[in-house]
């Protein structure tokens, strides 16, 4: 009972300590036939925290999948390692994938003593995948219901959020380097915010919306719905 208690507070601290959260990486060549790990990490990305061992067994309700340029789903089986859950897919084909890690299945959870009340907590994780010639990252389009799109204009990042479909205006994003570096954007009217890198590497830009409509989850009733998205983008 107390080892339960205690990976179930491990499970919630991105929702009482907002340093800590989840994001992907992946680690492939780029070529056709090249196999891809995808690693999803729990821990504190801008200080180069990343838990392990029972720390992750929390993680277990996260799904993975991966849209290949055809528009195809794939899923990709999840494995938990010591330091992290890890899948594997191989790219057939040159062109842009998405990777995507959704728990989208947690009971409706009362945090009431922490005060954030009683919400149902949904998670979405992003990477973006080019391999050989493909097609721009500027085509992409959202695909989940909150999903952070990016694009190179000019050697600044642009960051769309969408919730729905539809670019989400004046919302907070935090981006994330291994180096500490952190900055704080919020999104214009057009949902799109943008930033200069402070260098090459792996960036995590991570929002959230609170979303007031209620409902019935799992047999328990809740007021709002928090998701939380963080995008992998990374920046040679």
């Amino acid at each position: 009972m107390k080892n339960c208690l205690i990976t179930g507070l491990l499970f919630l601290l991105p929702f009482l300590v907002t340093a800590h959260g989840y994001w992907l990486e992946l680690d492939g060549t780029g070529k056709v036939g090249s196999e891809v790990k995808v690693k999803m990490f729990f821990g504190e990305y801008e200080n180069n925290l990343r838990e392990q061992g029972v720390r992750l067994s929390g993680m277990k309700d996260f799904r993975a999948y991966v849209i290949d340029p055809s528009g195809k789903q794939l899923t990709i089986p999840l494995v938990q390692t010591q330091t992290c859950w890890e899948g594997r897919f191989t790219p057939t084909d040159a062109g842009f994938y998405q990777v995507f890690g959704v728990n989208d299945t947690r009971e409706v959870q009362d945090l009431t003593s922490h005060g954030l009340g009683i919400l149902r907590p949904i998670a979405y994780l992003r990477a973006n995948y080019l391999v050989g010639n493909g097609r721009s990252a500027n085509e992409t389009k959202p695909q989940t219901d909150l999903d952070i799109l990016a694009r190179n204009e000019g050697g600044q990042l642009m960051l769309t959020v969408y919730a729905r479909q539809q670019p989400l205006a004046k919302t907070k994003l935090t981006v994330l380097n291994p180096k500490g570096w952190e900055k704080t954007l919020t999104t214009g009217d057009d949902g799109t915010a943008h930033f200069t890198s402070s260098g090459p590497g792996l960036y995590i830009v991570e929002t959230e919306q609170i979303d007031k409509t209620p409902g019935r989850y799992k047999g328990k009733d809740y007021p709002v719905v928090r998701i939380a998205h963080a995008l992998s983008l990374q920046v040679d």
